[in-house]
C-alpha cells in the first residue's frame, strides 16, 4: 500500500475495528500512523451526536485500554497501540463522528481565580490550583480571602 492514508480513514478504521490496517501499511504509512497515535486518541475518545451510553463507552474504553500505559508503549510498541485503539471500537459495525477534543480555553476570570488561589496556596501544584479554581465558586474564594485577612477592595482587584 503506497497511497497515503488520511486521518479520517484511520478514524473510520478504528470504528470498524480494522486491526489489520497496521500490517497492510507500508513502512512510510506506518511511520505516519505512529506519529498520529496521540491525535487519534484525542479524536476517538470524543464522539458527537450519539447516546450517552456510546459517548461513555468511547471515553472509558480509550482511558482504560489506550491511555493507561501510552507513554511506555509509544516508544517501541506502535502496533500494539494501534490494536488497543481498535479495541475501543463500539461494535465494529458503524462509524461515528469524532470531534477533536481540544483543551478548553480559560476565560479571564478563571485566570484571575487561579492566580489568586496560587498566591494563597504557594505550596500547591499548579494543576491542583487550576482544578480548585474550576470547582470553587467565586463567592467561596471571596470568603476564603476574607478569612485570610484580605480587604474587600483588594479582593475585588484580584478577582475582577
Amino acid at each position: 500500500m503506497s497511497d497515503k492514508v488520511e486521518l479520517k480513514e484511520k478514524i473510520q478504521a478504528v470504528d470498524m475495528n480494522i486491526r489489520e490496517l497496521w500490517d497492510e501499511l507500508d513502512e512510510v504509512n506506518q511511520k505516519g500512523l505512529k506519529g498520529e497515535l496521540f491525535i487519534l486518541n484525542r479524536y476517538i475518545s470524543n464522539v458527537k451526536g450519539q447516546s450517552s451510553e456510546i459517548q461513555k463507552h468511547f471515553v472509558i474504553s480509550v482511558n482504560e485500554y489506550y491511555n493507561k500505559n501510552w507513554f511506555l508503549l509509544s516508544k517501541e510498541h506502535s502496533k500494539l497501540l494501534w490494536l488497543l485503539l481498535c479495541m475501543c471500537s463500539f461494535n465494529g459495525e458503524k462509524t461515528f463522528f469524532h470531534e477533536w477534543l481540544g483543551n478548553k480555553k480559560k476565560d479571564g476570570n478563571d485566570n484571575k481565580k487561579v492566580q489568586f488561589l496560587a498566591e494563597l496556596n504557594p505550596a500547591m501544584k499548579m494543576q491542583e490550583v487550576e482544578m480548585l479554581a474550576k470547582l470553587t465558586p467565586t463567592k467561596e474564594i471571596t470568603k476564603l480571602a476574607k478569612d485570610y485577612g484580605f480587604e474587600d477592595k483588594d479582593i475585588k482587584k484580584k478577582l475582577k
